[in-house]
């Protein structure tokens, strides 16, 4: 796999493009062009984008530790979907296959909308190349992929943040990770 670093607002960007259906009541139409077209050179724009995405996603975006070092990954196949994680603490969770991917797909089934040439980028977040991953943007769309039997021969681009520090929504970490990070 190929591993390029980007940097943290082309991640927003991102996440952003993929959020902007769900969003549409917090997006003026004035923002449109930021979303749909955004310069990443520009700082205006770039804190805009990030209080956009934390207006919409706070309790996600808010936890993801500063120091998460990011990159754009070619290619995400079928192969390393074992290594993907729905996020943690939101719904998903089952202490019997830890969030793994094939099996919330499993036991929560979802349809297949679109085929993952017309995704967006998904955003995925972990402690190290190795993995495991936590998908933090690309939930639904991911368990959609693994809930249809029929499909195969996923390649796409994906961003990964990697960092040392815990993260509550990545389900090998501790879930009281906030608690104990407030009151050392």
């Amino acid at each position: 796999m190929k591993w390029t670093p980007v940097s943290i607002h082309e991640v927003v960007a991102e996440f952003l493009k993929s959020e902007r259906d769900t969003a549409a009541g917090f997006i003026q139409s004035a923002m449109t062009s930021i979303i749909d077209n955004p310069d990443l050179t520009n700082s205006l724009q770039n804190h805009l984008r990030l209080k956009l995405l934390f207006i919409i996603r706070r309790w996600i975006v808010g936890e993801i530790p500063l120091d998460t070092i990011w990159y754009e990954v070619q290619n995400l196949t079928d192969q390393e979907l074992n290594e993907l994680h729905v996020i943690a603490r939101c719904g998903w969770d089952d202490p019997g296959d830890r969030n793994e991917l094939r099996k919330v797909a499993m036991r929560k089934p979802e349809k297949l909308i679109s085929g993952p040439i017309d995704w967006r980028r998904p955003v995925l977040w972990g402690h190290s190349k190795d993995g495991p991953f936590t998908i933090i943007e690309g939930n639904h769309r991911l368990i959609a992929y693994a809930s249809n039997s029929s499909t195969s021969g996923l390649k796409i681009s994906a961003l990964v943040g990697l960092s040392p520090t815990p993260c509550t929504y990545h389900i090998h970490d501790p879930a009281d990770v906030i608690a104990r990070d407030l009151w050392k």
